[in-house]
């Protein structure tokens, strides 16, 4: 009887002491995950802010970067079509913008939205001189909107070839436009000489964190004065720019006519208001020799990866079955179903070529067709096609007008191109008359009027005259709705 008391009594002791182990393990536990909590809640209001902070002001200068990269391109674009080079697929390049950032892993692992917009602030330049005003070179812009969470939110702005920055109701130039005043020491008068610079585009904008793309397009370098053409003095002037960053252009104006050796009150004043710069070239003695261009460039949003609204390329023909403005669709259906294999063959082209050129049929020397065309076969008499959507079902709104851009080449000098239209509303036909080259066609049509209430409803309809085993090879064919 002893002997069991003795062995109840070990294992009452070995069940005790495992208890308690048990329990200690679990106290541990809670203690150590406490003290886990402890130190993330700490390093969480101490110093997970700092680094927030630290990373949305590196993701700033990463922003900040791309849009030198955009004020880049816009310099040697202006730079290459003012010196008249023959650059034969026109300048077109593509700026990615990341938008966004400021992420810290496990403490803040959330990015910051940023916004891009192209065209949506208003930016003027307005030029008068004796009793001569010019028309006013409508500037617009790219602007760059960060949306941070801790670092101070800040404007990125390209406008008129300038860069600025801006913070509250502060701005600052930070890269110069083409703006210039120079003294003549002969004769101590002075030229100003002036590019503005024209963005074109539809009015938009992206607010995303996703990898975006902005599409710039050199257009044209066109002259909008040259005071050599007055058989007149010209001894005053006013320079008024329209724009929200007046502290940016008032100092910039300021310093630039004061390295000049203009005095203000004497030569000129600057006068400012919350929408509007004026520079004034007082009557002094002086006389100006006045030189002002224009570069029109394109600018497009979109995001990379296909799709979106740049033209060419990856471009997806959209998504979903609803059609929207401001982005580009190629054809899916044809009329006659011997060209349906062909019909994936009209969305791409080889890059180089500036889709913005309207045209009926601008040559495109030099210009090599991608690996795969659509022959238009010119065998029947008359030829006939009717291009058409099926995978679309609505419109998103209806549009009120359409681009069309063709890249085409006959096979056969002088072929007649009989009739063109665009639901059912005649425009103008293809004028490329050589089998030499590949040509380009951009057109936008009026469409209010129309009966146009679905997709089926935007039709192409082409006509060409017969000649027998000649086609019209067709490397890039699509639409937007305006």
């Amino acid at each position: 009887m002893n002997k069991e008391a003795r062995g109840k009594k070990e294992m009452s002791r070995k069940s005790l002491l495992k208890a308690e182990s048990a329990a200690a393990v679990a106290i541990a536990a809670v203690l150590l995950l406490g003290l886990a909590f402890t130190v993330i809640s700490i390093v969480k209001l101490n110093y997970a802010p700092e680094w927030k902070i630290d990373a949305e002001r590196d993701f700033s200068y990463d922003a900040w970067s791309n849009m030198e990269d955009v004020k880049t391109r816009a310099d040697l674009f202006t730079q290459f079509m003012s010196a008249d080079i023959n650059y034969p697929y026109g300048l077109s390049a593509t700026v990615p913008f990341s938008m966004g950032g400021g992420d810290v892993p496990v403490f803040e692992p959330s990015k910051s939205n940023s916004k891009l917009a192209v065209n949506t602030e208003e930016c003027t330049m307005n030029i008068t001189f004796g009793n001569h005003t010019l028309d006013p070179v409508d500037c617009g812009g790219v602007t760059y909107y960060s949306e941070n969470r801790q670092y101070p939110d800040q404007i990125f702005r390209y406008e008129n070839g300038a860069l600025i920055l801006a913070q509250g109701d502060n701005s600052q130039m930070k890269r110069d436009p083409l703006f210039n005043i120079q003294k003549n020491m002969s004769n101590y008068n002075y030229t100003v000489t002036i590019n503005a610079i024209s963005l074109t585009g539809d009015t938009e904008s992206i607010s995303s964190s996703t990898l975006t793309a902005l599409r710039l397009t050199g257009c044209s370098v066109d002259p909008v004065l040259n005071s050599d053409d007055y058989n007149q003095s010209i001894d005053s002037l006013n320079l008024s720019i329209s724009t929200r960053y007046t502290d940016a252009w008032t100092t910039y104006l300021n310093n630039t006519a004061k390295d000049a050796g203009l005095k203000y009150g004497t030569n000129y004043t600057i006068n400012s208001t919350d929408d509007c710069v004026c520079l004034s070239f007082l009557p002094s003695g002086n006389n100006y020799s006045i030189y002002v261009n224009k570069t029109v460039l394109c600018a497009e949003l979109g995001r990379t990866g296909g799709g979106g609204n740049l033209p060419g390329g990856s471009l997806s023909g959209g998504s979903g079955n609803v059609m929207k403005k401001g982005i580009w669709y190629y054809f899916d259906t044809v009329s006659d179903s011997n060209y349906k294999q062909y019909m994936n063959y009209l969305k791409d082209y080889n890059s180089g070529v500036n889709l913005s050129i309207n045209s009926t049929g601008k040559e495109l020397n030099g210009y090599t067709a991608s690996s795969n065309v659509f022959p238009f076969s010119l065998n029947n008499n008359p030829s006939e096609l009717t291009f058409k959507f099926s995978n679309f079902t609505t419109f998103e709104s209806k549009p009120s007008s359409v681009t069309l851009v063709m890249i085409y080449h006959p096979t056969v000098d002088t072929p007649k191109y009989l009739n063109m239209s665009i639901a059912g509303k005649s425009v103008p036909i293809l004028t490329g008359d050589s089998k030499k080259y590949w040509y380009l066609y951009n057109q936008t049509v009026d469409v209010t009027g129309i009966s146009m209430d679905y997709p089926s409803n935007l039709t192409l309809y082409m006509k060409i005259e017969e000649h027998n085993n000649k086609y019209i090879n067709v490397d890039y064919l699509a639409v937007r709705l305006n």
